[in-house]
């Protein structure tokens, strides 16, 4: 008897293949991925059964998904969520894919706040809401608004707070370009933000397909230097912090040191300092009130 090309073993191999043929990394477990997601098995199941059949709808749909890994899309993408923190964010097109490095971000606001809980929590550019939706399970009682100019991705926020949260009437989503939605009287015990901080000219230093597939706008800084946005939080920031508020924000690769130069020669802040991420990169500048 004929053995059948429609079992998770086989189906399995043939995608694996594909996918080493077209230089995608970790090729077999982007497959098993990608299949546990279209039969709504897990993937231990799928491991332990090797011999189960796969119906022609699931073949189909998992072909299709396949297909799109093995153009460049980034399998946060393909699958349709990315894990941030302790909790899998749905994640789009109209926002960038968590990563593991802004995690930093959660991690010093915590360390700051450490035995006393921030009433205002203030997340700017917030995309999926990674970031501040975390801060939200942290801080119960905390009021936190996510920001972004991007309408989609706020809708892809408000998703990923119904997910995380439940309906909350603590967490505000506004439109506006960082500050923009506030009034002078507004002020935030703790503000992150994760700006577009790539010059256009550095561009090529991007994986192919992050320049591909992600939004340009919360990637690319509006100057050459990358640094056009991360000089007008600083400058704006000390305005809406409330006394010993702290503004914890993502810089890139070598950027670190000139930011911090910029933010004491402003006079706004008491204390500057950098925290490196897990490979070393300064990769959070933070300054106090």
């Amino acid at each position: 008897m004929p053995r059948s090309k429609n079992t998770v073993k086989e189906l399995l191999k043939k995608k694996t293949a594909y996918l080493i043929a077209n230089e995608i990394e970790s090729p077999f477990l982007c497959s098993l991925l990608l299949l546990s997601r279209v039969v709504g098995k897990p993937k231990e199941f799928l491991i332990s059964h090797p011999e189960y059949e796969v119906s022609g709808e699931m073949r189909k749909d998992f072909s299709y998904l396949v297909d799109r890994l093995a153009r460049g899309e980034p399998l946060a993408y393909v699958v349709g969520e990315k894990e941030f923190w302790k909790y899998r964010f749905y994640c789009s097109p109209s926002a960038l894919i968590p990563r593991p490095e802004t995690e930093l971000l959660v991690e010093k606001a915590i360390e700051r706040f450490k035995g006393r809980s921030p009433q205002v929590i203030l997340d700017l550019g917030t995309g999926t809401g990674a970031v501040g939706i975390t801060l939200a399970t942290i801080w119960k009682e905390a009021q936190v608004v996510l920001t972004d100019v991007s309408l989609d991705a706020l809708f892809l926020a408000r998703k990923n707070m119904k997910r995380i949260i439940g309906s909350s009437h603590r967490v505000f989503l506004l439109c506006g370009d960082w500050f923009e939605p506030f009034g002078k009287d507004f002020k935030a015990d703790i503000i992150t933000v994760n700006p577009p901080y790539v010059s256009r000219k550095d561009q090529f230093l991007l994986q192919e397909e992050v320049k591909r597939f992600e939004p340009e706008i919360a990637l690319f800084s509006r100057d050459e230097t990358g640094l056009s946005e991360i000089k007008t939080l600083f400058s704006q920031a000390a305005f809406h912090l409330e006394k010993e508020g702290v503004i914890l924000c993502e810089v890139g690769i070598g950027q670190a040191q000139v930011v911090c130069g910029y933010v004491k020669d402003l006079g706004l802040y008491k204390s500057v300092e950098t925290f490196s991420d897990l490979s070393g990169i300064e990769r959070v500048v933070a300054a106090s009130l």
